[in-house]
């Protein structure tokens, strides 16, 4: 009997200490507030198997809403004639694509604006080409910019009376100068709508002051508290930029400076 017990204690003890040690090595990554590689969290974005519909707020207040959508690009390669299989094709990644549209209700604008744009990335993540629309009738705006080319064309106009203008990379690198070109007082509106000041860093320098941060956290869904990503940035020492993402890496809600803030329709039902 005092074996048997024995035998039993010692059971209980080793298997307590495993799931001790499986805790510490494994459980630890997915708790709440856990550190996990941005990386890892920008890579379930890319390849999430659903879109994402958000409702967007400014200060409480619904003013429009956008769709995210993102896909994987693939390309069909010819294995070794040792390695072929019955078919004999294997699909490659060849990059990615993310788009974005929706509606936005702009103050002192009687018409709504109507956006969307796409953005194409290599398997290394690197951006390879950017197109965006705005429409806000009867003014339409095009930007359409080939990282190979190093510029960034820029259309914008009514009608037939339209303004065609290109940009060069370099230009960005001093953004002062580049808003300076709109002539006051549009580029005094512009500069003070970014709440800069007349010594602040050029693009660069700020482009490399970006970090992102992740973490596991929670996020509540009905009366449920459901495990989530935290992606965190900030920028310009003051402004900040939060987004939360399933597992899967559908986008669940995204804080914004001002008080902008897109919350998943699932989220905004309840």
């Amino acid at each position: 009997m005092l074996s048997r017990a024995a035998f039993i204690l010692i059971t209980l003890f080793w298997l307590a200490m495993n799931v001790l040690l499986w805790r510490s090595e494994y459980g630890g990554r997915d708790s709440a507030g856990a550190v996990i590689p941005a990386a890892v969290v920008w890579q379930k974005i890319l390849t999430a198997p659903d879109s994402s519909s958000l409702t967007i707020l400014h200060h409480g207040k619904k003013v429009g809403f956008c769709h995210w959508v993102t896909g994987v690009g693939e390309a069909l390669s010819r294995l070794n004639e040792a390695d072929v299989p019955p078919e004999g094709l294997l699909h490659r990644v060849n990059g990615y694509c993310l788009q974005l549209e929706g509606n936005l209700v702009l103050e002192n604008v009687a018409t709504r604006l109507r956006f969307d744009s796409s953005l194409k990335l290599a398997t290394n993540q690197l951006w390879q080409e950017f197109n965006a629309r705005l429409n806000f009738r009867p003014t339409i705006i095009a930007i359409h910019s080939v990282a190979a080319d190093q510029t960034i064309r820029l259309q914008a106009g009514e009608g037939t009376d339209r303004l065609e203008r290109v940009i060069k990379f370099s230009e960005l690198r001093h953004p002062a100068a580049l808003i300076s070109q709109f002539g006051p007082p549009l580029a005094d509106d512009l500069w003070a709508s970014l709440e800069l000041p007349a010594g602040a860093p050029d693009a660069a320098s700020l482009a490399s002051g970006l970090r992102w941060e992740a973490r596991n956290d929670l996020v509540k869904i009905g009366h449920a508290q459901v495990r989530a990503y935290r992606l965190q940035a900030r920028f310009l020492d003051r402004y900040q930029a939060v987004i939360f993402v399933s597992r899967v890496g559908e986008i669940l809600r995204v804080e914004l400076p001002d008080e902008i803030m897109l919350i998943n329709d699932q989220l905004a039902n309840f």
